[in-house]
């Protein structure tokens, strides 16, 4: 299958330096989609849909910096594979009951969260600036520290938390905004 995505670029060049890519490392981006489907044909629908998406548009992916490209290229698998997961697995959102005793543990703050889908953040933060969203995934979702994450992306430590701070505070306001629709 990745031959017949190769083949619709044009440019030989590309066209080999992303066949080298896939082999170096489809293993990487299948491990991350398999973490995220448990389904092991899935990952690799996945990982092929990640080449068929830098087939379709190369010059988006030739853009990015060589050392940036595998970063990159792990984010778009995981959102594609969180993507399939959401589609297959919809979440059911309950109402919850307004008439909780007062003294609940539960926080008023809990109670508002639970009413925002988890896929309406999900949607939140793959619509976030693509510089705020990679360090938030990478270090959020993927677990990796603020220095490594920085050292991934290529840039000053300064720099990713300031772009991770702005991702917190951007998806504090959507849940403080969708809140207080509830309220």
């Amino acid at each position: 299958m990745i031959d017949v995505i190769l083949s619709t670029i044009e440019n030989e060049e590309q066209r080999n330096e992303l066949a080298e890519f896939y082999s170096k490392h489809k293993s990487r981006l299948y491990s991350i989609a398999l973490s995220k489907l448990h389904n092991e044909e899935e990952a690799e629908d996945a990982v092929q849909e990640i080449f068929s998406r830098i087939a379709d548009k190369p010059e988006k992916f030739f853009d990015i910096p060589p050392e940036n490209r595998l970063a990159y290229a792990d984010v778009i698998v995981r959102n594609i594979a969180v993507d399939m997961f959401n589609s297959k697995n919809k979440l059911k959102v309950e109402q919850l009951d307004d008439d909780l005793p007062e003294d609940s543990a539960v926080s008023l703050e809990n109670r508002l969260f639970g009413r925002i889908s988890r896929d309406g953040i999900l949607r939140f933060v793959d619509e976030l600036p693509i510089l705020q969203r990679e360090v938030l995934m990478l270090h959020c979702f993927f677990g990796m520290s603020i220095d490594d994450t920085a050292q991934r992306l290529n840039i000053s430590l300064a720099a990713a938390k300031k772009r991770l701070m702005l991702a917190r505070k951007a998806i504090r306001d959507f849940i403080d905004e969708r809140s207080g629709r509830y309220e």
